[in-house]
Formats: structure tokens, C-alpha cells, sequence
């Protein structure tokens, strides 16, 4: 295996493919502050810069190329810089825990869910838009691996409870969270809906 292979695997595949995990715990997460937000901003740097470090590609001639790896430029450096040169590019992270509804109005844990929010792009799933410029890069890169992401959804049973943890392992303080209802298009997409049922909340909480 060639150094830029290994230095693809240790700074992108290993982050994402442990965050992805992780992110499908059932954590309460202050939306817009915490360990999640900060691990997504730095793979996004990742992303942005590893075609330059690799082979010197400079990532203003590559972002025409991929809606996607432009999207992680533009949050590389709003989440570096903050206010930018084109506020256009400018984008803002955000977690929210995902619960899929099923045509009863119950629920189940899916993932948290990091939304870019993007000034000209909109809403956008942050694990989907870094997933597609990875491999992005990794085909402009020329490097071969076995890497087949896939962002990982529970699959545990349908109730009529949510229950969530808010815990200090991932934050320093929580204040509240954001709740998305989501349901399967005839396309297998998650779009968001309205509950339209009754469910009990439950919260655990070490703070």
C-alpha cells in the first residue's frame, strides 16, 4: 500500500467510517455545539486539502468538477474562518436525532443526523455530501482500496416511545435538541415529515 493510500485511510476513511458508527447511538446532542460537530469540521478540512497534500492539486480547480467537494470546501472554511470573502459559500453545521415514522405514528431511532446548512445549497446531509466527496477525491487521487461506505441507519422495532440520553461523553453542556420525523420516499430517500400520532419522550440525563 503506497503512502497517499495510507495517508487517505488514517485522515478520511478511519474518521467517517467511526463517526458514522457513532452517530447511531441514541444521544440527546446540543445541536450546535459539541464532539460531532467539531470531528465533522475537521474531516471536512480533510477532504478539502488531502488532493493537495497527496498530489498538488489545488482544491480551487477541482470543486467544478463535484457539487459535493465543493459543498466540503465551503464548510472547510466557514467552519475555519467563519465569515467569508462570497457569503454564498458560507454554511453552518447542526445535529439533529433522525426518528423514522411508520404509517401508525411510531417511532424508531435512525441516527443523529449532521445537517450542513449551506447560504446557497440549503439543507444538506452532512455524512451523505462528506460520503460523495471522498470518494471523490479518492478517484481523483487514483487510489485503490476496498472502501465501500454505506451510512449507517438502526433497524431496531417500531414503538410508541422516544427515548433519547443527553450525557457529557460527547458535549460540555446541553441546552436542547433537535428532534427530525422522517419517512422512506418510493425513491428509499428519508424526508421529513409531521409525527401525526402521540408518542411518549423520554430523557435520561447526566447534566
Amino acid at each position: 500500500m503506497d503512502e497517499n493510500a495510507i495517508r487517505f485511510i488514517t485522515e478520511i476513511v478511519k474518521p467517517w467510517e467511526t463517526l458514522n458508527l457513532e452517530l447511531g447511538r441514541a444521544f440527546s446532542m446540543n445541536p450546535d455545539m459539541n464532539d460531532f460537530i467539531a470531528r465533522a469540521s475537521s474531516l471536512a478540512v480533510s477532504i478539502k486539502h488531502i488532493p493537495e497534500a497527496c498530489a498538488k492539486m489545488k482544491p480551487e480547480a477541482l470543486i467544478s468538477e463535484s457539487r459535493s467537494y465543493e459543498i466540503i470546501s465551503d464548510l472547510a472554511d466557514s467552519s475555519k474562518h467563519g465569515a467569508l470573502r462570497d457569503p454564498g459559500r458560507e454554511c453552518k453545521l447542526a445535529v439533529a436525532s433522525m426518528f423514522e415514522r411508520n404509517p401508525d405514528a411510531k417511532v424508531r431511532f435512525l441516527r443523529n443526523r449532521i445537517s450542513i446548512n449551506h447560504k446557497t445549497h440549503g439543507k444538506i446531509d452532512f455524512m451523505q455530501c462528506s460520503l460523495e466527496g471522498a470518494l471523490f477525491v479518492l478517484q481523483k487521487l487514483g487510489i485503490r482500496t476496498d472502501w465501500s461506505p454505506k451510512i449507517f441507519n438502526n433497524s431496531s422495532p417500531f414503538s410508541d416511545e422516544i427515548r433519547v440520553h443527553a450525557g457529557r461523553t460527547r458535549q460540555i453542556m446541553w441546552t436542547g435538541m433537535q428532534l427530525e420525523i422522517v419517512q422512506a420516499d418510493e425513491k428509499g430517500e428519508y424526508v421529513n415529515v409531521d409525527l401525526n400520532g402521540t408518542v411518549k419522550f423520554v430523557l435520561t440525563s447526566e447534566f
